[in-house]
């Protein structure tokens, strides 16, 4: 086929992946705090905090202001003395509170060129004498924004951050590859009609091999984040439960000889299999106590996290990207498929 006459959207799609894996891997991960050394402090007297950044440009800067938010108040550090690149000193008068209950602070760092980053509850705070309470310093964070285009930084996830962009997008074209295989299976039943068999079976395939994709980047952003990679978790058990639900489907049909009633009974498998397939990847791991994945069980979304425009800037291409290749993918499934069904029938 020549370039002139692929259609417009596979181009879309070619131009979408190739923005989301040029901007994916080179977009520098934001500013964010790693460690507080130490990150337990007696608040009684004077104490000095070292302030672990990560992806900071703290020695660049020409002022660096550090606070820490214990609860509602926010307390001002007397002093910021830059150690590296990444590292800071801060130093705080004495912080007396109204009890003698330990506390847990967030610490928050600006400055012009990495604008605000925070290292949340990062810090613990506790004291043995009650005192007169320390006022919350007037001097307060600007809110400011980067001075550069870059991810969030999100403890633990670090630069894997960056799956983001081609995890999840696998199991939404997953989805979206056998919702299209679901409603060609009804008109089959429908009509009778074998050309909506094979488009079936392409829109099948398609969503399998983007099922797999999902579950081996899965898998290493879990060696990564979790330190293994599976877990009995029920995001990731269904997951597989679901894709060999339709592994058997792609079995079945190859047991079955005759080309109308393996078509029909492949379609009344994939109608009963889509909602089960729904049921397994986003039901189930909802309504589950526990879960390490994140929008599963007892765990949050990523949509709870401010995950800035910037991410979402590359997330939503890449989104409609892989559908797109899935799409295109499939095509070629079902042509390939038309192929042998008429050398069959020769």
């Amino acid at each position: 086929m020549s370039l002139t006459k692929i259609s417009w959207w596979k181009w879309l799609g070619v131009l979408l992946l190739g923005y989301a894996v040029i901007a994916g891997t080179s977009v520098p991960t934001g500013p964010g705090v790693s460690a507080i050394v130490p990150d337990v402090m007696r608040t009684d007297d004077a104490f000095e905090i070292v302030v672990q950044g990560y992806n900071t440009h703290v020695s660049e800067a020409d002022q660096n202001k550090v606070w820490l938010k214990v609860d509602s108040m926010l307390y001002c550090a007397s002093s910021v003395e830059v150690m590296d690149a990444d590292l800071l000193k801060a130093s705080f008068a004495p912080i007396h509170r109204s009890n003698d209950e330990e506390a847990v602070a967030t610490v928050v760092v600006e400055n012009l060129i990495d604008g605000m980053f925070l290292g949340v509850k990062a810090l613990r705070l506790s004291q043995t004498v009650e005192q007169e309470i320390t006022p919350e310093c007037t001097n307060r964070p600007d809110k400011l924004n980067a001075t550069y285009f870059s991810f969030p930084y999100r403890g633990i996830l670090y630069e894997t951050i960056r799956n983001l962009n081609y995890h999840v997008p696998m199991w939404f074209t997953m989805i979206a590859l056998l919702l299209v295989a679901f409603i060609y299976s009804i008109m089959l039943l429908n009509t009778g009609n074998q050309a909506y068999d094979h488009q079936a079976y392409g829109f099948t395939a398609a969503g399998i091999l983007f099922g797999l994709m999902g579950v081996a980047t899965g898998a290493f952003w879990a060696r990564h984040t979790w330190g293994v990679y599976w877990t009995s978790d029920p995001k990731l058990n269904g997951a597989v439960i679901a894709l060999l639900m339709y592994l058997a489907y792609m079995i079945l049909r190859s047991a079955i000889e005759d080309q109308d009633k393996r078509s029909r009974i492949s379609a009344v498998y994939n109608i009963l299999a889509y909602p089960l397939f729904i049921v397994l990847i986003i039901v189930l791991p909802k309504v589950a106590d526990f879960s390490l994945h994140p929008g599963s069980g007892d765990s949050v979304g990523f949509n709870t996290y401010d995950l800035n425009n910037n991410l979402r800037k590359v997330f939503y291409p890449a989104v409609v990207g892989w559908i797109l290749l899935g799409v295109w993918i499939a095509e070629l499934t079902t042509r390939l498929r038309v192929h042998e069904h008429k050398r069959d029938l020769q």
